[in-house]
């Protein structure tokens, strides 16, 4: 019997991928996923989840399930799950719950990649390198003071970023502010686009930026290193969406360049300090003494195409299918113990 596997994701139509939705795939970047998977030899099916009663029902209507490939980062119907930290954990409480097992990382690691205040604390506590930060938090009582404390506490540029999300959401060359009237400015902005989440204050880090895959659980594979552009200084969810157009400026970094290994450990320490499973992709970039940061990790790093980590795989042999279905069999041996599993019972 094949496995049965439930592909989990958040699709909307081209048009519709920004602001809130800017995280979502169109419905044929989904597909392409999903006919990976078949080649797999899986039985796969599909579900672009809108909300936990639409999961809850199909779980019931459809189980069981060997496993869920869970790209999902949270609830079509409830937008600021797909941003605030809190749609990606949750959605694998729901599988727990119904005892279906899912790739990625755990409740727990996601609350702590899903969060950049905890990623920095978790990092900090193992030794990690982050930059020097102050996290705004509107319950804890008035901005304009807590703004205040920043300014006596740090020293400009500064970088201010939302503490829940991925891929750049809330995040524009105004995210670089140089003065106490730009870090208000932009602070304000963010609270009344994004709702009342916790916002991050950084050190703002001009050095070259990297991002890192790596795959895995006992043995990890760190992929090809891709090393951005010195003059990108912000990574917006613009400049992503279009970076694929700029490859032949961006450059790979392979085991034969000695910053390799440098930042291998530096993948391999995160990795295990913020409790990843399968699959992390983790964003440094190095401040003006050329020291490497980690400043974000991403536990379901986008797997399209065009994007960075199926690139960097390319470079290490992996065709798109066997990317995918890598991936796929590094959660299945996590779960089961081996690579390919049938369901009993």
């Amino acid at each position: 019997m094949k496995s049965r596997i439930l592909f989990l994701y958040n699709a909307v139509a081209e048009e519709e991928r920004h602001g809130h939705y800017g995280e979502c795939m169109t419905f044929a970047q989904a597909a392409k996923i999903g006919q990976a998977l078949v080649e797999g030899g899986h039985q796969v099916l599909h579900l672009n989840l809108r909300s936990p009663v639409q999961l809850e029902e199909f779980l019931r209507a459809h189980g069981p399930f060997t496993i869920a490939f869970c790209i999902a980062e949270g609830f079509l119907a409830l937008p600021s799950t797909l941003f605030d930290g809190t749609g990606t954990p949750w959605v694998r409480k729901i599988l727990e719950k119904r005892g279906v097992p899912a790739t990625h990382t755990s409740v727990a690691g996601m609350e702590v990649c899903r969060n950049k205040d905890e990623t920095y604390q978790a990092l900090a506590a193992n030794n990690i390198r982050v930059p020097a930060h102050f996290t705004i938090r509107p319950e804890a009582g008035s901005i304009d003071q807590q703004l205040k404390a920043i300014e006596e506490m740090m020293q400009f540029p500064l970088f201010v970023k939302p503490c829940g999300g991925g891929n750049s959401i809330g995040i524009s060359e105004k995210s670089i502010v140089n003065n106490p009237r730009e870090l208000e400015e932009q602070v304000y902005f963010l609270l009344e686009d994004l709702g009342d989440l916790p916002i991050l204050v950084e050190t703002y880090l001009p050095g070259q930026e990297y991002t890192i895959g790596i795959i895995g659980n006992e043995e990890k594979t760190v992929l090809p290193i891709l090393a951005f552009p010195r003059d990108e200084k912000v990574r917006s969810f613009q400049v992503k969406k279009t970076s694929f157009t700029r490859r032949y400026e961006q450059e790979i970094i392979t085991a034969e360049d000695p910053r390799y290994w440098r930042l291998y450990k530096l993948a391999v320490d995160t990795f295990a300090a913020v409790g990843a499973q399968d699959i992390l992709r983790i964003d440094v970039r190095e401040d003006s003494y050329g020291t490497p940061m980690v400043i974000d990790v991403n536990g379901t790093p986008t797997l399209t195409e065009s994007s960075s980590l199926p690139y960097m795989a390319a470079q290490a042999g992996f065709s798109y299918s066997e990317l995918i279905n890598h991936i796929l069999d590094t959660a299945l041996e996590r779960v089961y113990g081996q690579r390919t599993t049938e369901i009993t019972g």
